[in-house]
């Protein structure tokens, strides 16, 4: 999904290398679900008895930045797009690089997916793996096609956003002067620069996440949910008003800047936790909370405050982890670098098909005692491996690589393990 391959300029390596590792990302919280030593839940119905209370604190952790700033990058490339193409290439563009995979690939992984789940509940409870196919073996084939949008919901929210930005470009130079269309994107952009402007910009998303104390709920039908939609949009909002500022990325480019805002996600994490957990389950104060007010000389926040408190931190945690993350690609990555070009090549490939692997993988170990740990690293080893094996061998230089990656590019695993150049000089685009 490398936009800024097609456009005539240079490559915009850090973004690149930003939305593939957010992509990447999902392979990681994916693979340790099923080591959480939580219940299982409907989001993810099916638990190794080896678990970990890690797995839960770091998918919530994770979970708390990696779509924002996914969403951040997509706004921002969407701007970038119109503005060197022209909306109808945009729409396009995006209908053919978002719509098409997802008209593809959602009807194959859905029933892949659910199978898994069954399989792997199967082998579990049924006490052999063999006990797991044979649950699979008797579905019928109508409780395999759900109408749910699984790991791919991503897409058509996109879609949505996409489309909504088309037709508002669209009526706007119908109905209002260049000056007028712009102000809001001119205000945006001008917040995520000046000084207390991420304060400015936690607000809206204040009062979108206040219903969950902070915590996006994703949602995987064909109707959106309500709250994550409007966060999601109104941040990719912020992404597409962000181009409009590029010219000032260097300010980002700074390791005070990187470190500092990765730091307050980090130091806000336990606190948010303990104030998401009164909403979520019902637990009384935490120790932070109590200790905090006490130094404060306040009284312990109420439901209703916790719920507003709660957001308020989300929200500081989502934009700083934008800013953070962003500061740390445009030190690292914002170059050609052979190894992590192809990495970003294929994270689309990878990421489309992982689901079924990650929850498919848990099930045959199940009954190995090996631990939550070294499962959790081999279900994420095998399913990275298997998903950039298959993109070299039959995606990166076919009709599907064209379809995800703009063009087809010939095979290139063994440079990028050597970190050399992927194509020959001849053969590359700028």
């Amino acid at each position: 999904m490398n936009d800024s391959m097609q456009i005539q300029s240079p490559r915009l390596h850090a973004f690149d290398g930003l939305r593939a590792a957010m992509m990447l990302l999902g392979l990681v919280l994916h693979s340790a679900c099923s080591y959480q030593d939580s219940p299982a839940d409907a989001i993810w119905n099916f638990r190794d008895p080896q678990g970990s209370s890690f797995f839960g604190l770091m998918i919530l952790y994770i979970h708390v930045w990696r779509m924002p700033i996914f969403m951040f990058i997509a706004g921002f490339f969407s701007a970038l797009l119109v503005e060197r193409r022209g909306d109808a290439s945009f729409i396009s563009n995006r209908l053919s690089r978002l719509g098409l995979p997802m008209l593809i690939f959602l009807p194959l992984m859905v029933p892949l997916t659910i199978s898994a789940f069954v399989f792997a509940n199967g082998s579990r409870y049924g006490g052999s793996v063999d006990a797991g196919f044979g649950v699979v073996s008797s579905m019928k084939a109508a409780d395999l096609f759900l109408p749910i949008t699984i790991h791919l919901w991503f897409l058509y929210y996109l879609l949505i956003y996409c489309v909504g930005a088309f037709l508002l470009i669209r009526a706007g130079r119908l109905c209002l002067p260049e000056a007028v269309r712009s102000i809001p994107t001119r205000i945006l952009g001008s917040l995520t620069m000046i000084p207390g402007g991420t304060l400015l910009l936690c607000l809206p998303l204040i009062l979108f996440l206040k219903n969950t104390a902070g915590l996006l709920q994703t949602g995987v039908t064909f109707i959106p949910e309500p709250t994550s939609f409007f966060a999601y949009g109104f941040i990719y909002l912020g992404g597409w008003s962000f181009w409009g500022q590029r010219a000032h990325l260097d300010r980002l480019r700074s390791w005070p800047r990187c470190i500092g805002s990765i730091l307050v996600t980090i130091f806000l994490f336990p606190f948010w936790l303990e104030f998401f957990l009164q909403h979520y389950i019902g637990l009384p104060p935490g120790k932070l909370t109590l200790s905090t007010c006490t130094a404060l000389g306040v009284e312990t926040p109420g439901l209703k405050s916790v719920m507003w408190i709660g957001s308020g931190m989300s929200a500081l945690m989502i934009w700083n982890g934008i800013w953070g993350f962003l500061s740390l690609c445009l030190l690292i990555t914002n170059r050609e670098i052979p190894r992590i070009r192809y990495i970003v090549d294929g994270s689309y490939w990878v990421y489309i098909i992982h689901l079924p692997f990650t929850v498919l993988i848990p099930g045959l170990l199940v009954h190995q005692s090996l631990g939550a740990f070294p499962k959790f690293f081999i279900t994420l080893g095998l399913t990275t491996l298997i998903g950039y094996l298959s993109y070299d061998w039959f995606v990166r230089s076919g009709v599907i690589g064209e379809l995800l990656n703009g063009r087809r590019w010939p095979r290139a695993l063994g440079r990028a393990l050597r970190n050399r150049d992927l194509v020959e000089p001849e053969e590359q685009v700028i």
